[in-house]
């Protein structure tokens, strides 16, 4: 790995003081799960966690056959992000075998309530070179400034966002040469402006916004009332909205559109198999947000258009998919990599070199070290080297008129001339051709065969998997030109899948934990911008690690005391609905009954409908004893969890809607049991 893109070192995260509620509930489940704990969440995964016994029931010896519920169980955890209310019983009417088969055609599966909520998305439709152009980078905006940009759009709302972005520009620089100058003269808004403002219909209220300067709109919304923001927006299209978002940052209503869609089609897609192995490969090949200005751009390409639709094809597709990406070739500079000998590196009519050769070694690396045959793939340094001249010549280019660079072209000037031997084989001079045998090469492996079998197995099966599951799954990856559809059915197919040893024996990484309680409480989610935050706050923000091996999929990165304290604060403002957004409905989860039921009743049928399994005695007693407490304490302790804010959502145009955490009509008792349900070790497996 490039000295550039070591791991940067670990940085202290300061988890706030849990509050009177939680601190009760964590010393309770550590009694729980030890006498004499000494770090609080690796005492929790690592105890044994109950499979439905009844009462009083010996444990299950490790070679007992797993009951029929209990494969669908770990079906849904391992090729879902965890059942939703319902997924087990329809599962179970229509079979297992029969289920998978539909995951593995997702072609063929409805998916239009998922399409319904991502049109409230549309920058995500755009293609990348529409995107760039609407939703222009300061880049684009500095050339159009001086002259050398492809024009501004014709649209009212792209004209107001670029020139918004240009008078901020020129604030910029007038701060820039004088900290003391007043960067815009623009006169603010009087009180009657701003009523009779929001008293206009839809398409005049946007367009006297698109009218106004960016300190005017600054000033709009610290000035208005809660109740005069959310009708701010009232009967807007979701392009206006995206378009007063960009007002602001364009750049980053993109980014934030990137990891909100992720995250809704991650809860809501019926087509869980693929959007799991859309997940498996972006963290394979993975590229960092912030990598450039261009970054975010270039995800919402990558991961439409080389990644979803080759999730489960052939696997060497998907590696000329993402060599060949905007996103890679910038992420590890490929972009920029430029031959020793070629034509750019001198001037014409000497031999003297115009600049260093600009040789970049990154991606000849990484393609090999994390994408193909592995660390221990016998590969050398100058593998390495040749590979990288392979590849040179690989870039993003401009079209017509365009200011950015957005699409992969070959630039015979920058390329290496001459053979090359990579891995003991010659590489003819060829163009980039060349780049295509050494994908071909390393895509055809052995060694690529096993090293993908182990990362799908690790992810899907144990940490630790079975030597002999390996070996039949890189022969089945062999023998059908890496099919990711075959290799996936020759691992669940193997005797190792449903096993006592690798049920529940997967801890869950941030990602599956938050996306799971929200799976499983049903809850409604209007906007996912506070769980994006959270996502960040537990070590795991989408798209955003920054060094090319990914996030790990094993429990070591995210066994640790601050960690479960943070999914136990997340758990309860979920279970509250204080997650800024997202809706909960209890009563519906209880089939209406919770005026009825007793609280060790409630408990039981949450435990059912949340866990699927049975969790221990103790934890049970400690959720008992916690949600019979008297009420008005119960229902102060709820008021005590942190509410989970859209602090860091450049789409939040209009602030949260007054009532997310509103504990108004919620049944205390059936919130606090069902969030410390999500905070207890049992849901922390999958």
């Amino acid at each position: 790995m490039p000295a550039s893109l070591q791991h940067p070192a670990p940085q202290t995260r300061r988890t706030p003081p849990p509050n009177s509620l939680l601190r009760t509930v964590i010393t309770a489940l550590l009694i729980a799960q030890t006498a004499l704990p000494t770090n609080l969440l690796s005492q929790m995964m690592a105890a044994p966690i109950p499979q439905k016994p009844t009462q009083n029931a010996t444990p299950l010896h490790s070679t007992t056959p797993l009951t029929s519920d209990e494969k669908i169980l770990q079906a849904l955890n391992r090729f879902t992000y965890g059942p939703r209310p319902g997924d087990l019983e329809r599962v179970r009417a229509i079979g297992l075998s029969a289920w998978f088969n539909q995951q593995m055609n997702p072609a063929k599966i409805d998916d239009s309530t998922l399409e319904a909520r991502l049109a409230a998305y549309p920058a995500m439709q755009l293609p990348l070179d529409r995107m760039m152009a609407m939703y222009p980078t300061n880049a684009t905006i500095r050339a159009d400034m001086n002259g050398r940009g492809s024009g501004i759009p014709g649209g009212e709302a792209e004209k107001a966002i670029y020139a918004d972005q240009m008078s901020r520009e020129k604030d910029n620089k007038k701060k820039a040469k004088d900290p003391s100058a007043n960067p815009d003269d623009t006169p603010l808004l009087s009180p009657e402006t701003t009523a009779q403002l929001l008293d206009l219909p839809p398409d005049k209220r946007f367009s006297a916004l698109c009218k106004m300067r960016p300190p005017q709109l600054q000033q709009l919304r610290r000035s208005l009332t809660p109740e005069q923001r959310e009708h701010l927006t009232d009967g807007f299209t979701p392009q206006q909205i995206e378009a007063l978002a960009a007002f602001n940052r364009p750049q980053a209503v993109v980014a934030a559109e990137d990891v909100q869609t992720k995250l809704l089609r991650d809860i809501y897609t019926e087509r869980q198999l693929q959007e799991v192995m859309v997940d498996f490969w972006l963290n394979h090949f993975n590229v960092y947000i912030k990598k450039s200005q261009q970054a975010p751009y270039y995800i919402a390409s990558y991961e439409r258009d080389a990644i979803r639709p080759l999730a489960l094809g052939r696997f060497e597709n998907l590696l000329v998919a993402t060599a060949t990406s905007p996103a890679m070739l910038n992420y590890l500079d490929n972009a920029s990599s430029i031959g020793p000998h070629s034509e750019f590196a001198y001037r014409p009519g000497n031999n003297q070199k115009k600049r260093p050769s600009g040789l970049n070694e990154n991606y000849a690396r990484e393609l090999m070290e994390l994408h193909t045959v592995g660390v221990n793939g016998g590969y050398t340094q100058r593998d390495v080297t040749e590979v990288a001249k392979v590849f040179t010549g690989w870039t993003v280019g401009k079209r017509p008129n365009a200011t950015e660079d957005i699409q992969p072209e070959f630039d015979a000037s920058k390329h290496e001339p001459g053979p090359k031997l990579v891995l003991g084989t010659i590489i003819k001079d060829s163009g980039p051709n060349e780049g295509l045998a050494v994908l071909h090469m390393l895509a055809t492996s052995p060694k690529t065969a096993r090293f993908i079998s182990t990362k799908l197995a690790i992810r899907f099966v144990t940490d630790n998997p079975s030597p002999a599951m390996i070996d039949r799954m890189a022969r089945t990856f062999l023998t059908t030109n890496g099919d990711i559809r075959q290799v996936l059915l020759a691992m669940i197919n193997s005797p190792e899948f449903f096993t006592r040893d690798t049920y529940r024996a997967k801890v869950k990484t941030p990602q599956d934990f938050v996306v799971s309680a929200v799976r499983a409480s049903g809850a409604n989610v209007t906007s996912p911008g506070a769980l994006v935050d959270v996502l960040a706050d537990l070590g795991m923000p989408l798209y955003g690690m920054q060094t090319p091996n990914g996030y790990s999929m094993k429990s070591d990165a995210w066994n640790n005391t601050a960690a479960l304290i943070d999914r136990m604060n997340f758990a309860m403002a979920l279970a509250s609905n204080r997650v800024a957004g997202v809706t909960t409905d209890w009563p519906a989860i209880l089939g209406n009954q919770q005026t009825t039921l007793t609280p060790e009743a409630k408990t039981a049928a949450l435990e059912e409908n949340l866990l699927h399994i049975s969790v221990s005695d103790r934890t049970r007693q400690t959720i008992l004893t916690q949600i019979t407490t008297d009420p008005e304490q119960l229902e102060s302790s709820l008021r005590e969890v942190a509410m989970k804010d859209r602090r860091r959502d450049p789409l939040a145009v209009v602030p949260r809607n007054r009532h997310d955490g509103d504990l108004t009509g919620i049944d205390s008792q059936s919130a606090l049991a069902a969030g410390l349900l999500f905070g207890s070790p049992e849901f922390q497996r999958r």
